[in-house]
């Protein structure tokens, strides 16, 4: 009874879907077929794709309604179409296809078409003509050719003709200087007609780099529910387009505010021109995963002592590297992952290197862990979006296009840097505030001062309301150089003592004091119990700023924050003093620690990114 039932549940069931599908096919007789392109009205850029949305306008009737979108660009992601309309607009399903056509799709592919087969058909006939000009030269040298023997024998029989024969040589050179002057003038114009088919060729491959004689169209199944126009609008991914910022940054003589130009370089070879379009410029993924990262067990064991060593600090410096390379690599994986295999394939790889990372730290003393950055950076800037005021139009092309997003003061605290040590110059720099309504994306900048171009640079992602640092090139009027004063060395008991005296030289040539901070450094040892270093700072003290202080003082590094008398020149320049005893073993000696150099170069360009940020 049970399987009888069960069968006449199957046959009903199987019954109603054919109805269903012979309404739905009589449905679809009956609908309404639409063709329509539409305009692009909207465009969010991401750093390697676009979103577009194009809104087309639908007419007629309430009622089944198959339209074709087409006039799709070659850089279309078949798989990211969807559509979207109002209340009165149901939409039913979205498909791609693409038809194979005779002539190129695109109207301005086929006026360069146009143009290159005019300029085709013009090099065939220029080249047939320099072969006209080349016969009538041929000819001409066989009438030469009879004529200079007939005229020999006429001669030696004394029945010459010398009217006739001076006739024949006129019109023969006569020829021969038309030939070559219309031999001159084809061969230019075969030269120009070369270059404009080169050209006209460039200009066809750049904006159908990878185009084909295809059409491609959406086709869009919709539900009118209500009479008169109704929008529906279509979205779809496309390649070949994005973005990267760049910045201007301008200070006058007040040296109060710093007007900061933030643009945006874009790039777009999508194959479709946007028209008076809004534009969204976006740092996030068009394909983010909406689940993060899953965190796995980390399981350990034990093995015998001694059978794991310690590893040197260079070599952990080295290893620390390349995990957090992975780890980065899995994290951009992991953002796109939409489905549960590609989110749990990234997580594993995540965690693997985050075990790897945690088995360093197990396994090797802290001495060695300390001045390693173990910080956990996974190379990506903040998702952040803007949206331009007013509409742009972007062509397809090659080269880059410019679009201001934003124009903002900033306030600004200008003062000067020295270095004695590295460079006698003077590099004025200036702190500046973010107290605008966006973030600034790391990115170049060109500097100006004054009105006049003084450098390009670079900044870091800097949030609303953070300081950071922009360099403003050197002051020619500032000059800076490192003396050694004097210098002692003797043994006390069982150790040996190095003492040092420095002095730093700042002149000022300006008419008004500068504010300077002067930079040096100490000897530095991580293992502090080997090498013991005393400083004596001398009448000025050492900069208090916090930050300094943080960052830059454990390491060494010397900072006096002064002011130079205007006209401080000569025997009247602002001078630096501090004294260094180093105290050592006496069986021992310094040296420079130059195994560490990969180790010690990291941790110097972690340094100077930390100085761009306050």
């Amino acid at each position: 009874m049970s399987r009888q039932i069960t069968k006449s549940t199957f046959a009903a069931a199987a019954l109603f879907l054919a109805v269903f599908a012979d309404a739905a096919r009589a449905e679809r007789v009956n609908a309404i077929n639409k063709t329509a392109s539409g305009r692009v009205t909207h465009v969010t850029l991401y750093r390697g794709q676009a979103m577009i949305t194009r809104t087309v306008p639908v007419d007629g009737e309430k009622g089944i309604v198959d339209l074709v979108i087409g006039d799709l660009p070659e850089q279309v992601v078949p798989d990211s179409l969807f559509a979207e309309a109002g209340d009165k607009v149901v939409v039913r399903a979205v498909r791609f296809r693409s038809r194979a056509v005779s002539d190129e799709p695109r109207e301005e592919v086929r006026k360069l078409d146009d143009e290159i087969a005019a300029i085709r058909e013009k090099i065939d006939v220029n080249g047939k003509n320099q072969q006209m000009l080349a016969k009538r030269a041929a000819y001409l040298d066989q009438l030469e050719g009879f004529v200079a023997p007939t005229a020999k024998t006429e001669l030696s029989k004394g029945v010459l003709d010398a009217k006739a024969l001076q006739e024949i040589t006129t019109f023969s050179f006569e020829q021969r200087k038309a030939i070559l002057a219309e031999q001159v003038t084809l061969e230019k114009e075969a030269k120009t007609l070369a270059e404009q088919l080169s050209l006209a060729e460039r200009k066809r491959a750049e904006i159908a780099a990878g185009s084909s004689k295809t059409i491609r169209e959406a086709v869009v199944f919709l539900d009118k529910l209500a009479d008169g126009v109704e929008n529906v609008r279509l979205n779809y991914l496309v390649n070949q387009a994005g973005w990267s910022p760049t910045y201007s940054f301008r200070a006058d003589k007040d040296r109060t505010k710093v007007k900061v130009e933030y643009n945006a370089l874009i790039q777009q070879l999508t194959g479709e021109d946007w028209q008076d379009v809004s534009l969204t410029l976006s740092t996030a993924s068009p394909a983010l995963s909406s689940a993060g990262p899953g965190l796995a067990p980390f399981h350990v064991s034990l093995v015998a002592a001694g059978t794991i060593a310690p590893m040197a600090k260079g070599d952990i410096a080295q290893q620390v590297a390349q995990v957090r390379g992975r780890q980065t690599a899995a994290n951009v994986d992991n953002r796109a992952a939409v489905s549960f295999g590609m989110n749990y394939t990234s997580s594993w790889a995540i965690n693997s290197a985050a075990n790897d990372f945690q088995c360093l730290v197990l396994t090797n003393p802290i001495d060695s862990l300390t001045s390693v950055d173990t910080s956990n950076a996974d190379g990506e800037g903040p998702n952040l979006s803007y949206s331009l005021a007013g509409t742009v139009s972007l062509a397809s092309r090659s080269d880059q296009q410019m679009v201001r997003i934003v124009q903002s003061e900033m306030a600004s605290q200008f003062y000067h840097v020295a270095t004695p040590l590295l460079t006698s110059y003077v590099y004025r720099e200036a702190e500046l505030t973010n107290d605008g309504n966006e973030d600034l994306l790391a990115g170049p900048i060109s500097v100006y001062l004054d009105g006049r171009f003084v450098g390009r640079g670079e900044i870091p992602t800097v949030a609303r309301g953070q300081n950071f640092v922009v360099g403003f090139g050197a002051d020619p009027q500032l000059r800076a150089r490192h003396e050694l004063a004097s210098k002692t060395d003797d043994i006390q008991g069982g150790n040996r003592q190095i003492e040092f005296k420095n002095r730093l030289v700042i002149e000022n040539y300006k008419q008004e004091a500068a504010a300077v901070r002067v930079f040096d450094r100490l000897p530095y040892s991580d293992r502090s119990t080997d090498v013991r270093v005393t400083l004596s700072a001398g009448e000025d003290p050492i900069s208090e700023d916090k930050v300094y202080q943080r960052r830059e003082r454990p390491k060494g590094i010397l900072r006096w924050d002064i002011e130079v008398p205007a006209q401080s020149t000569a025997d009247k320049s602002r001078m630096v003093e501090y004294s260094v005893r180093l105290e050592f073993d006496r069986n021992m000696q310094l040296t420079m620690a130059s195994n560490e150099a990969q180790q010690q170069m990291q941790e110097f360009e972690k340094l100077q990114r930390e100085r761009l940020k306050r």
